[in-house]
């Protein structure tokens, strides 16, 4: 990475970065050239992951604390060279979005420089945003992170495991955990969303003084949220290795089945110790190429499951 004027030349990209020196995260000291390097770091592992899916970003352009706002559409100022794709609107298909897309650390490195402190990418590629390619399951405790959490992570996973499906988890970088099935994409939203919902059902029958579908959190009477619904259209998830808008600048990091033992926490991965993940496995190297055909894992389901697949709830 070099440094001109206004710019920094990533790859072949010359990406507009300004006040390099700017404090973002201003308890820590992180500044926007320590964000965009971050992303630089890690992006041979997180690029595959976000590669052709639309972001939404999490924007703070005074830093933590100052404010801050999602966004969704590209703007006419963006760099020319910054890939964009016009996403229907579920309500009106004839109605384009354009959204960013990801497809370089010079991308990234741009989101930050207008203060994106939380990256957040969509459950399907750009090419197919009705298809999911992956099934969430977001663990959402009624307050912070207690070791509950990680027990309901498990307990998904099993279900999972047990039903011949690839189950892979990471932190949240804020208060829980992603328990995520990488699909193939053959079936829409709805399908996906259905499925996730009958298996919570299944999970939640065994702890159901402990795990809930229900959303507010007045209702959940101290229950975890087994968060089911950004399995639909043009939603997000805070994608592999993002930062988040925290103190500390934790991140969301992908993890391996091993390592959620008791003592894990979903913001024990920070900006500051995310590079030593680097130098060992990753955990979801695997992660694309064990995507299941829904349709092919039907065939074998159990007979409740088939037909929610068949006849999906909306």
């Amino acid at each position: 990475m070099s440094k001109a004027a206004s710019t920094l030349r990533v790859g072949d990209k010359d990406v507009p970065f300004t006040h390099a020196d700017k404090v973002l995260y201003p308890r820590d000291g992180i500044t926007k050239a320590d964000l965009a390097a971050h992303y630089q770091a890690v992006w041979p592992r997180m690029g595959p992951l976000l590669m052709d899916r639309p972001v939404t970003i999490h924007r703070y352009p005074r830093g933590l604390g100052g404010g801050g706002f999602y966004q969704r559409r590209a703007q006419e100022w963006f760099p020319r060279w910054l890939k964009t794709a016009d996403i229907p609107m579920k309500s009106a298909p004839h109605l384009m979005v354009r959204e960013v897309v990801a497809d370089s650390p010079a991308a990234l490195v741009f989101l930050v420089n207008i203060g994106a402190l939380e990256i957040h990418a969509s459950l399907a590629r750009a090419g197919a945003p009705d298809l999911a390619d992956m099934m969430i399951f977001d663990l959402d405790p009624p307050g912070d992170f207690t070791d509950e959490v990680r027990q309901a992570a498990w307990r998904l996973r099993d279900a999972l495991a047990a039903l011949g499906l690839p189950v892979f988890v990471k932190t949240t970088g804020s208060r829980g955990f992603h328990v995520t099935v990488p699909l193939r994409p053959t079936r829409s939203f709805d399908a996906t969303r259905a499925l996730a919902r009958a298996i919570a059902r299944r999970v939640i029958a065994e702890s159901p003084q402990k795990l809930t579908l229900t959303p507010r959190k007045e209702q959940r009477k101290g229950r975890i949220l087994i968060d089911i619904w950004r399995n639909a259209y043009a939603q997000t998830a805070v994608a592999p290795y993002s930062t988040r808008a925290r103190s500390g600048a934790p991140v969301a990091m992908p993890l391996s089945w091993d390592e959620m033992t008791q003592g894990i926490h979903p913001r024990q991965w920070t900006i500051a110790n995310a590079a030593q993940r680097l130098c060992g496995p990753d955990p979801w190297a695997d992660f694309l190429a064990k995507a299941v055909d829904l349709d092919t894992w039907a065939a074998s389901a159990p007979r409740d499951l088939r037909q929610t697949l068949a006849a999906p709830a909306a």
